[in-house]
C-alpha cells in the first residue's frame, strides 16, 4: 500500500509576495536532488514575514491550483534571495507509474511549508528507475511465521548502480489509517543493475497478529542515507483478520499480479533459491481449531523494538514511551546510536536509561 498527500493551492495565491521566475528546474543525482529557481520578491515586507520553501511534487496530472494527489519528492528551505540551487535528498514514490512533476513555491511557519504561492509545471513527464517487484506475488501464514513469495525482483538502474541494502517487509493496514503494522521483513542484501534475483520463497518471523480486519501489502524497500524507502508494493486483494488471542481466520492472501514476468537480462545472477514457489495455486492450510478451555495465545512481539524502522504504533506499545515521544522519534529518524534520542522532544536521560533495553537501532 502506497499513501499519497494532497496538492491543493493557498486562496490568494495570485497575490503571492514571492514568486518563480521564468528560470527554473530539477536534476536527479542518486538519492538527491537539485532544484534551480528564480525568485520574483514582489513584496519583501511580506516576504519577510514567512517562511520559504521550494518543493517538488509528482503528481497523478498537471497541477492547476486545484487539489490533485501527489508525492512530495523534495523540499528545500530557503530564504529571501533572488536565485536558489542547491541540493537536497529525494523520495521519489514507489511503484512504476507516470508522473506529472511540479515545482511549488510553499510557505509556513517553523518548519512546516502547507500553503501554496505558485507553482511550475514541468513539461516532461517522469518514470522512476528503481528496485521493482516483477511477476506475481504472494504470502502464506503459518501459527508463527509466514513464506513471502515473489516471482522476481529486478534492479534496472544502470550496470554499474548496486542498490542499497533490499527488504521485504509484510504490512497490515486499517481502511480508516494511513499508517500499518508491520508483520514481518526480511533482509535480502544488494543487488546489481541491470540484474534479478528469481523465485524467491522467504520465510520469516511472524512479529504480531493484530486483532482486527487488515489490509496487506508486499513492500520492497531499499536503504538509504534517510533509511529504509519503499520502492515498490503489491496490495493483496483479500484481507486478513485476527480476533484478540486466536488465530487468523485466513491463512493464504491470493497472488496479486504486477506485471508479466520479463526475460532474464543477459547478465542477470539469479539469488539462491530457498523455496521454490508453485505455479499453479498458492499455498494453503486449514485453519487451526482453537482448544476447548482456551484460544492460543499471540506470538510475542521481539523484545527490542527498532527506532529506525518501527511504525509509530509499535513504538508507542513499548512500556514507558509516551506516545507523543514515539511520533517525535519517528519524525526525527534516522539515528545512528540509540544517544541520539536524547535529542528527541520529551526524552530525557532517565526515561532512555529506562528504555534502552526494549530498544534497538
Amino acid at each position: 500500500m502506497h499513501t499519497q498527500n494532497t496538492l491543493q493551492a493557498a486562496s490568494g495565491l495570485s497575490a503571492s509576495a514571492v514568486r518563480i521566475g521564468s528560470n527554473h528546474g530539477y536534476a536527479f543525482d542518486g538519492d538527491n536532488v537539485r532544484l534551480d529557481a528564480e525568485l520574483l520578491i514582489g513584496n519583501p515586507e511580506a516576504a519577510a514575514a514567512q517562511d520559504w520553501a521550494l518543493q517538488l511534487w509528482a503528481c497523478d496530472a498537471p497541477f492547476d491550483g486545484v487539489a490533485i494527489r501527489g508525492t512530495k519528492v523534495a523540499e528545500l528551505p530557503v530564504a529571501n534571495q533572488a536565485w536558489i540551487s542547491a541540493l537536497t535528498p529525494a523520495f521519489p514514490p514507489a511503484g512504476r507509474a507516470e508522473h506529472s512533476m511540479v515545482l511549488v513555491l510553499a510557505s509556513g511557519q517553523d518548519g512546516s511549508f502547507d500553503q501554496v504561492n505558485d507553482y511550475a509545471n514541468f513539461p516532461q513527464t517522469e518514470i522512476f528507475v528503481q528496485p521493482r517487484l516483477t511477476g506475481t506475488t504472494g504470502f502464506s501464514l503459518a501459527e508463527d511465521s509466514v513464506t513471502l513469495n515473489v516471482d522476481a525482483i529486478d534492479n534496472p538502474r544502470s550496470a554499474d548502480n548496486l542498490s542499497g541494502s533490499l527488504s521485504l517487509e509484510l504490512w497490515a493496514y486499517a481502511d480508516s489509517k494511513p499508517e500499518g503494522i508491520q508483520l514481518a521483513a526480511a533482509n535480502l542484501g544488494s543487488l546489481a543493475g541491470q540484474n534479478s534475483w528469481y523465485e524467491l520463497a522467504i520465510d520469516a518471523p511472524l512479529i504480531a497478529k493484530p486483532a482486527g480486519t487488515w489490509n496487506i501489502a508486499l513492500l520492497l524497500r531499499e536503504w538509504t542515507n534517510a533509511g529504509y524507502v519503499t520502492r515498490d508494493f503489491a496490495n493483496f486483494a483479500l484481507p486478513v483478520s485476527w480476533a484478540a488471542e486466536a488465530a487468523p481466520t485466513a491463512e493464504v492472501a491470493p497472488e496479486a499480479a504486477v506485471e508479466a514476468k520479463p526475460a532474464a537480462p543477459a547478465k542477470a545472477a539469479p539469488a539462491p533459491k530457498a523455496a521454490a514457489p508453485k505455479a499453479a495455486t498458492p499455498k494453503t492450510a486449514a485453519p487451526k481449531a482453537a482448544p476447548a478451555k482456551a484460544a492460543p495465545k499471540v506470538a510475542a512481539a521481539p523484545t527490542c523494538v527498532s527506532i529506525n524502522k518501527a511504525s509509530e504504533a509499535e513504538l508507542a506499545a513499548v512500556k514507558s514511551l509516551p506516545k507523543a515521544v514515539a511520533a517525535a522519534i519517528v519524525a526525527a529518524r534516522p539515528f545512528k546510536t540509540l544517544d541520539e534520542l536524547v535529542k528527541v522532544k520529551g526524552m530525557g536521560v532517565k526515561m532512555l536509561d529506562k528504555l534502552k533495553g526494549s530498544l534497538s537501532l
